[in-house]
This record gives C-alpha cells, structure tokens and sequence, in this order.
C-alpha cells in the first residue's frame, strides 16, 4: 500500500502537469460531456424518429389489408387475404413457433368484434401481446406499442378496428421487427463514437495550442518579471494589442512597476539626504569640539561652544525625532488617539507659544477670532502640525512681515489657514513641498537653527491619518497660504 502511494506522489511529481495541460484537459472534459450528452438526446431523438416512421407505416398497411377483407352478411371472409398475405393461417390452431421468426415475414394478427382469432401468420404466435391491444381498439382507439417475442425480440405493434355503419366488426393487429431500427441505431453509435474520438483528439490538440497561445503573454510577463527581480526596476511588461485580460493585466503591472521605481527612487533619495542631514550637526559638533580642545580658553569661549554643540545636538535629536516618526508612520506602527479635540482652543495655545519665535524674527504674528470647534483626533499630533505649519510661515517670512492664523467651518469640515507675506514658492516647486527633505533651491545649504527639512513632510501625514487633506497656494515675493481641511466627525 506504501509502495503504491510512494508510486503515485512520484507519478505526480515527475509528469509535469503544467496550466497549459490543465486547461486542456479541462476543455477537453467540457467538450467529452458536451459531445456525450448531445450524443444521448439525438440517438433519443432519431429513435422516437424512426419509431414514429414504423408507426406510420403500420398504419398504412393495416388500412390496405383492411381494404382486402370482403364483408358479406355480416360476416368477414379472406378469401382473397391468402394471396396478399403468404402464410396467413385462417385455421384457429397454433403453428409451429420455433420455426417462426419476427423478422422475417408479415406479422399479422384478425379477430372479431369479440375478441376471436380469424387467421393469423406464423410468426405473430411468438409475440405477447397485451390484452389492451385488443380491447382498446374495440373502444374506439388505434392501440401502438413495442412487445416481445418469445426470443426477447421487441416487435412494434399496431392495432385498429374495422367498422361497419360505425360498428366494430374486426381488429385488425399489424407488426414490424424492430431488429432493423436496432441494428441502424447501434452502426450509428459507432460511427458517432469514432467520429466523437477523432474530435475529441483534435479537441485537445487544439485546446492545448490555443491554451499555449493564449499563455505567451504570461510567458512574456514572466520573464520581464525575473529581469526585474535581478534588480532592473526600468523594465516593464510587454503590452499586447488585443483590450482583453492580458492587456489590462499588463497594464495593471505596469503601473504597479511605475509606483516600485517612483517609491525606491524616494526611499534612495531620502536615505541620502537623510545621512546628508544627519552627518551635518554631527560634523558641526566634532568641528567644533575638535576646535575648542587645541587649545586652552577661557570659560566663556567654551560656554560659547558648548551652547553651540548643544543646539547641533537639539537639532539632531529633532531630526531623528522626526525620521523615526514618519518611518513608523509607514510602517503602519504610529498609534493615533481618537478623542475629543477643541481645535479652536488649541490653536490659541500653539500661536501663543509661537510669538517668541516670531517676536524674535520681527514677524506680526496675529490670530483671528476662531469660532469653536470640536472634533475627532490626536492632540498631541495636531500640536505638531500646527506647530510646524507656523514655524514654517516665520521662518521663511522676512523681517517686518506678517502671519496670519485663522479657522473656518462648516457642517461637514473645518478648514485651519495659515497665510504669510514671506518669500514664496515658484510654481514647479508646489508639488514637490511634501516630499521629505525636498529642497526648493538644491544649492541652498541648512544654516544652524534652522529646520529639519521634513516638517511639511510630517504635516501631510498628520492630516493624511485624521482623513484630511491639505493643500497650498503661493506667489514667489508675495507669500503663501496653506490650508488643512478636517472633517469635523469621524
């Protein structure tokens, strides 16, 4: 039993039953069935065909015999039936039945009105016919059906009655072997089970060619598929002609690859300008220590170093801060609250804590008049995204400008702006500001104390998890205006 089960897992593993065979054997089986079932209903069909025919015909020659009976006085004679009919016996004695055969000669069978055999041929003695096919013709009703012989050959019988003055007088019963129906039907079976082979083998050559056809894209795909796998992320599927599955597939797979490369082209380029940003305090702050250790100074020269080590420091640690934030954001590990948030409240805060960094700048930092507002989020992250939207604004607004902060609202959203008469972003470059550490002027190197260059970065995806949107218009010299939409439930 092992054996054989070692067999058939060896069988399987070795007969390599790729798709291609599969979806030939499967039309292959279709077909089978299809061809099988077709096969039954038309040999059902050309049987009751062919019967229908023999009834007809036994139909017709009852009415010629009952043409040639003579009726004198009430009475049927045959004297003329023995030459239309050879072996017609008209005594009331049985015949040899072993010597009768169905299918040959004329079956024939004359009784009275009550049921009284007037004269039968020789064969008709080995058929068991029912006692309705007498007794139904005598009602008034043509009686057709299939008996057997005494040999378990099936014999189609015809029944009818002669009248007189619309009288029963006779039943005249005729039979036909169906030997002859019997032996054309099975020749057909034949020929339909040889044609059915031929058609089934050349069902599934052709099923396993068209199968073969139809997957050469997917071959193609493959192969594209394993180029890219070897790291070539600029290839892309071969598109075929026909709009059918393949080519929205192919299409589909396209887009797919023009995301991959978009987003590793954005995760080389934040990895380097990530280790650009973090290697530059790092760098300030050897420098500097390296700088003060030459030589002995005084302690305000190394207070002046270590405050200056000390932001380098501060603004590393924001960075990483930042980076290990929008990482875990991508991964899908940063928890965000769901409580009650009174947004109008908020912003008060935020902008106040704001105004010495403004105040500083030389920058009018004014709020409006905000009408309350309360919604669904994460407090703490929409401190953060209002922070950095502000110190966005005051830091690229040049002395003597001005920011503005207000809040408007709606049945279904509320909308935080924040406007500047800063310095402003040209056209090319708005598309761009939410990418991480993208940079408006690439020359332009970060001076100390300035930002980590993944603050809008971390707004977009702030707004992004509380289901908002954001969006931003500007004018180079003029200022900006960015404006965060927030559905008020969620």
């Amino acid at each position: 039993m092992k054996s054989l089960a070692s067999l058939l897992t060896t069988l399987r593993r070795s007969v390599p039953f790729s798709l291609r065979l599969q979806l030939a054997a499967w039309y292959t089986s279709a077909f089978a069935v299809l061809l099988l079932l077709t096969g039954m209903v038309f040999y059902q069909y050309l049987e009751r065909s062919l019967e229908a025919s023999v009834d007809t015909d036994l139909g017709l020659r009852a009415q010629q015999i009952a043409s040639s009976l003579v009726l004198h006085q009430g009475t049927i004679t045959l004297r003329d039936l023995n030459l239309a009919l050879p072996g017609l016996d008209t005594s009331t004695h049985g015949t040899d039945t072993t010597s009768s055969d169905v299918s040959q000669g004329t079956l024939v069978r004359l009784l009275d009105a009550h049921g009284k055999l007037l004269g039968e041929t020789s064969a008709f003695h080995t058929l068991h016919a029912p006692q309705s096919s007498v007794t139904q013709p005598l009602q008034g009703t043509p009686w057709q059906g299939t008996v057997l012989s005494t040999r378990d050959q099936e014999v189609r019988l015809y029944s009818r009655t002669l009248t007189s003055a619309g009288q029963p007088l006779a039943v005249i019963q005729v039979g036909e072997s169906l030997a002859t129906l019997h032996a054309l039907l099975h020749q057909l079976v034949a020929a339909l089970l040889a044609v059915g082979a031929l058609v089934l083998v050349s069902c599934a050559l052709g099923s396993y060619w068209l199968a073969g056809r139809s997957f050469a894209p997917m071959k193609r795909l493959a192969e594209t598929a394993s180029k890219i796998q070897a790291g070539d992320l600029h290839q892309r599927v071969p598109v075929p002609s026909v709009r059918d599955e393949m080519q929205y597939l192919a299409l589909t797979l396209n887009k797919m690859l023009d995301s991959l490369d978009e987003s590793f082209s954005r995760q080389r380029r934040f990895v380097a300008d990530a280790s650009h940003e973090l290697r530059t305090p790092v760098t300030v702050i050897r420098n500097k220590a390296d700088i003060a250790l030459r030589k002995s100074r005084t302690p305000q020269e190394y207070t002046i170093v270590l405050q200056s080590i000390s932001a380098e420091t501060e603004r590393l640690s924001q960075l990483i801060s930042d980076l290990l934030a929008l990482a875990r954001g991508d991964e899908g590990q940063a928890q965000f609250e769901r409580e009650t948030v009174h947004l109008d409240t908020l912003i008060e805060a935020v902008a106040a804590n704001a105004e010495e960094l403004a105040h500083k700048r030389d920058i009018c930092l004014s709020v409006q008049t905000l009408p309350p507002v309360t919604l669904l989020g994460d407090e703490a992250r929409l401190i953060q995204m209002i922070l950095n939207l502000l110190d966005n604004a005051i830091r690229y607004t040049n002395p003597g400008g001005s920011v503005q902060v207000g809040l408007l609202t709606n049945s279904s959203e509320v909308q935080f702006i924040v406007q500047d008469t800063g310095i402003g972003i040209a056209p090319e470059h708005l598309p761009h500001i939410f990418e991480r550490f993208y940079r408006v002027d690439p020359s332009r190197t970060r001076t100390e104390g300035s930002g980590t260059g993944l603050g809008l970065s971390i707004v977009e995806w702030i707004v992004r998890k509380h289901e908002g949107s954001i969006e931003v218009s500007s004018q180079v010299g003029q200022g900006s205006c960015f404006i965060v939409h927030l559905p008020i439930f969620q």
